[in-house]
């Protein structure tokens, strides 16, 4: 039996709202001084289907919210290791089908109602039974039964060995939810959730505007924490601002404090009278996706030839100003797993992409398109989240490197609901689209397999397969391995275009202390205060 014990990070970590531990630097700030204040954030992507249940949702905007209202069982800390949380200590069989966790006596819900093994086993029953689960149903493999032990001890059991398991624990996507608030809110709990994190919406305008209000009685934050006790700031406003050359004017005018995804055309400015902080966001990368078991691009060479086509490095450079990374694998870098050697494989070459176009018998026509059997060779772009991250400027770029080549782009911008639609029937030749996600896991499974009611876009066995055994496998290195032949399918198959590694930048202003992110990076503002003091 592997025991891994409750143990305390000293480096870092402050008593409570007494103490007297000063702010490094030259704000020399007392623990006391440091409660009060409000907080306005804006964030640039949207809250997905206004979804904040932690369950149901599966994208980085709702995180930034979720990640101040839930608490999970466990904490990932640096070198892929784990500390408490929720869970003072847990035990691993040596089969590893079972997970047993001695939750903390002292932890209630923002609603007043009481945290224990009966609600632990509530949330993950019901991850198991909601129609439409986001990440979490993923999150928890092959789980077959979560076992109420006694008051304060809960036992998960498996069907088989789930590597992942205690890393998608310590995101927000398995957060412990109140079961009185899914019980008393009905529908509303899918926007206005209750968990017993260091803060609890005390208003909202979907879509727009969210207010986080401290949860006075908060005094179970994770081992990694800078201070224990409630959270330092009185209130979180959280607004959703994603027009970029809004969110900045909004930080200058001093309407909000803190902004995020700082457009490269702004950075150097920005970090002339800002503070800035960069962090890689654990993500499946940027990556142009192809359709191919339905279309033209069944045929591999075509695919091949629009990756050869075009000068990425150029792209990169020239819409995100040497602020972002190229990207080489599906993989961002910081991620388990990441095959760096992929890199020696990429190169730009437009002669032998024609090649390719005219062996497979595409010539051009009249106005330079190719034509084969009498078909242009037109692509269908979907997309529904529009110039997010610059991403229509990109393939805009890349527009016009496939028209040289003789492929024509049309770029279909659409509504949620008709995106799902085509998705479903398979009407579309490629997509632009990332994951973010702290395991390679849960990253690469929703994009590079069947999924039910929707378009299987590659139905290749050798992925189904790779990916099952990277699940069960616990060995870290073998387990690595296993997604390094994943990425390199992926990239002889030229199933996608990974185009470039997203850095998650937020600016703030220099009164703002303590602005910290979980493991895959999104933004926590439970050691957040604000210096009320100096201006």
């Amino acid at each position: 039996m592997l025991t891994l014990a409750a143990w305390l990070i000293l480096s870092g970590c402050s008593g409570g709202g007494g103490g007297q531990t000063l702010v490094s630097g030259s704000d020399q700030v007392a623990e006391e001084d440091r409660y009060g204040g409000t907080l306005t954030v804006g964030i640039g992507v949207p809250i997905v289907s206004d979804l904040l249940d932690p369950h149901r949702s599966a994208s980085p905007g709702n995180s930034r919210i979720q990640r101040s209202l839930f608490d999970s069982l466990v904490v990932e800390l640096p070198n892929h290791e784990y500390g408490p949380w929720l869970a003072r200590r847990w035990e691993i069989s040596d089969d590893g089908l079972t997970y047993t966790f001695y939750l903390r006596d002292d932890v209630t819900f923002t609603d007043g109602t009481k945290l224990d093994a009966e609600a632990v086993k509530f949330n993950f029953d019901r991850i198991r039974e909601l129609p439409n689960p986001g990440l979490a149903l993923n999150y928890i493999g092959s789980l077959q039964e979560t076992e109420v032990v006694d008051e304060y001890t809960v036992r998960f059991h498996f069907a088989e060995p789930f590597a992942p398991f205690l890393r998608y624990l310590a995101t927000e996507n398995l957060g412990i939810v109140s079961p009185a608030g899914v019980a008393e809110r009905g529908e509303e709990f899918a926007v206005f959730p209750v968990g017993s994190g260091p803060f609890y919406i005390s208003s909202y305008t979907l879509g727009n505007e969210y207010v986080l209000e401290r949860n006075p009685n908060y005094a179970w934050g994770p081992v990694n924490a800078d201070h224990q006790g409630p959270a330092y700031l009185d209130k979180l406003v959280v607004k959703i601002i994603t027009e970029e050359a809004t969110r900045v004017s909004a930080l200058q005018s001093g309407d909000v404090q803190v902004i995020d995804t700082i457009p490269p055309q702004n950075l150097a400015q920005i970090e002339q009278a800002y503070q800035v902080q960069e962090v890689e966001l654990l993500n499946y990368n940027a990556s142009i996706h192809f359709n191919a078991t339905k279309g033209v691009l069944q045929d591999k060479r075509l695919r091949e030839a629009l990756r050869l086509a075009v000068d990425w490095d150029q792209i990169v450079q020239t819409i995100y100003l040497g602020t972002y990374d190229r990207a080489y694998s599906v993989l961002s870098p910081s991620l388990f797993g990441y095959d760096d050697s992929l890199k020696e494989l990429w190169v730009h070459d437009p002669a032998k992409a024609e090649e390719l176009l005219e062996a497979a018998g595409w010539e051009k026509g009249s106005d330079g398109i190719r034509v084969k059997d009498g078909q242009r060779l037109s692509l269908q772009m979907i997309d529904f989240y529009a110039n997010r991250e610059k991403r229509m400027d990109v393939m805009t770029m890349v527009q016009n490197a496939w028209k040289s080549l003789g492929v024509e782009l049309n770029i279909s911008t659409t509504s949620v609901g008709d995106y799902q639609a085509k998705s479903q029937t398979g009407d579309f030749d490629l997509w632009i689209g990332s994951q973010y996600g702290p395991d390679p896991d849960g990253v690469l499974r929703p994009y590079l397999l069947p999924r039910t009611g929707f378009h299987d876009k590659y139905q290749d066995q050798r992925l189904q397969d790779l990916l099952d055994q990277g699940t069960v496998e616990m060995d870290l290195e073998k387990r690595a391995e296993i997604y390094r032949q994943v990425q390199r399918i992926v990239h002889d198959e030229v199933y996608a275009i990974p185009v470039y590694v997203l850095p998650y930048t937020v600016a703030s202003d220099r009164r703002v202390h303590g602005i910290r992110f979980d493991s895959k990076g999104a933004p926590q503002f439970y050691d957040t205060w604000v210096n009320q003091v100096s201006r």
